[in-house]
């Protein structure tokens, strides 16, 4: 099942319907729609509906950005190939602890592993619980019973020489395509603390 293609085309889809919201990485961002204003609230919603939480929108609390990957897979047609969740440490945490049931996906060190469209790039986010400090200790943490930590991850839509470019949700309160650097391939932007990448095969 090959699904990387319509992946792109579902985030790029929800890219546009925003209004194309970037964060480039030598100029200003420039923000189109808010998830606090409408139709955008209710584009929100969609993505919680994936996740069957269909009561959330973009005027609640909580952050929706695993609820836009999942709604993402969902439309590129991953059925039960993705682990859909309302956090990014959960489906990482079920494609650590279930190899055989999301053969297609992996979990591995942002250090050492190139990426490809279609890949998920995980970064750690400010919250309680503390967040991992490194690629070892979110798996650790991912393969213990206590999962939850705060993180954000985006999907890679481009990459080309000494950049990559991913879309995710709830960045800036937006769907934004985001700028990264890289070296060799592997993720080097020192903005985030990197825990790990999300390899799709599927």
């Amino acid at each position: 099942m090959a699904i990387a293609a319509q992946l792109l085309k579902a985030a790029d889809q929800e890219w546009q319907r925003w209004g194309f919201s970037k964060a480039p990485l030598l100029e200003a961002k420039v923000i189109g729609g808010i998830e606090s204003k409408q139709p955008f609230a209710e584009f929100v919603r969609e993505y919680w509906t994936a996740v069957e939480h269909p009561e959330l929108n973009g005027l609640s609390a909580s952050p929706w950005s695993a609820a836009f990957v999942s709604f993402c897979f969902a439309a590129a047609g991953a059925q039960k190939g993705f682990p859909y969740h309302i956090g990014h440490w959960g489906y990482c945490a079920r494609i650590v602890n279930s190899p055989a049931k999301f053969a297609g996906l992996s979990f591995e060190d942002p250090a050492k592993t190139v990426l490809a469209p279609g890949d998920i790039i995980v970064a750690a986010r400010k919250g309680t619980p503390l967040p991992p400090t490194s690629f070892a200790d979110a798996l650790q943490r991912l393969r213990s019973t206590k999962k939850n930590f705060p993180s954000h991850g985006d999907i890679v839509v481009e990459v080309r020489p000494g950049e990559v470019d991913v879309i995710g949700g709830n960045v800036a309160n937006s769907v934004t395509k985001s700028t990264y650097l890289t070296l060799q391939g592997r993720i080097a932007d020192q903005r985030h603390v990197w825990i790990g990448v999300v390899k799709n095969r599927l």
